[in-house]
């Protein structure tokens, strides 16, 4: 009787570093590809800046990026049974996470409070809070070259998102400032069920494939 063979593939381990990059896409909202178009990658691993012109790099991070979906699934037990019988799903999280060093940048700080107004006012750059009740959203990616490849890149894209950790600076010596951030998936409801938040792939030979 035949066994079954082993699946030890260095090309499947992912490692870091990775980059993350958001504003996606031809606009600076959500992701505006058509069905069954993927996020294309120059040869270097970064955004293609034809499909995404507008693409912003978030530069250093405390710790690269988490990213993470599951769904949140509503269990039924009947009095007869010690374990469920029926489970539905009732949301899915989606989210990437980390931790932002350069606050200071304040292409990257509108990024990360999504109900902030840019105003760069009387010779300086800024942003203006308080009293808006709008998202801004935008669309995220974490991308990583594979440890067996560096031409091959995995991806994880989230098409509407926007930063629910909001953006937070401890000013010491003894460290840099790290403002964590999680952006949080939400769904493009003309978008066909199954393909509404985002996708995870890993391309092929060559970074365009």
């Amino acid at each position: 009787m035949a066994g079954t063979a082993d699946n030890y593939v260095v090309e499947a381990v992912l490692i870091g570093p990775c980059k993350i990059y958001a504003d996606l896409g031809t606009g600076s909202g959500q992701w505006d590809g058509a069905p069954d178009v993927r996020l294309i990658l120059a040869a270097d691993g970064s955004p293609d800046a034809t499909q995404n012109p507008n693409a912003r790099h978030v530069g250093w991070t405390q710790d690269g990026a988490e990213w993470r979906v599951a769904p949140n699934v509503l269990n039924f037990t009947p009095d007869e049974s010690q374990e469920p019988v029926i489970s539905r799903v009732q949301a899915e999280e989606k989210v990437i996470s980390g931790q932002a060093w350069q606050v200071g940048d304040m292409d990257l700080a509108e990024i990360l409070m999504p109900t902030a107004t840019r105003s760069d006012v009387m010779g300086s750059k800024g942003l203006t809070f308080g009293g808006a009740s709008a998202l801004t959203y935008t669309s995220v990616a974490v991308i990583a070259p594979l440890e067996g490849d560096p031409t091959r890149f995995a991806v994880f894209h989230l098409y509407k998102a926007f930063n629910n950790a909001g953006l937070a600076a401890q000013l010491t010596s003894k460290k840099p400032t790290a403002s964590a951030f999680a952006f949080q998936g939400n769904a493009i409801g003309t978008r066909a069920a199954g393909d509404r938040a985002g996708r995870y792939f890993i391309t092929n030979a060559g970074a365009q494939s």
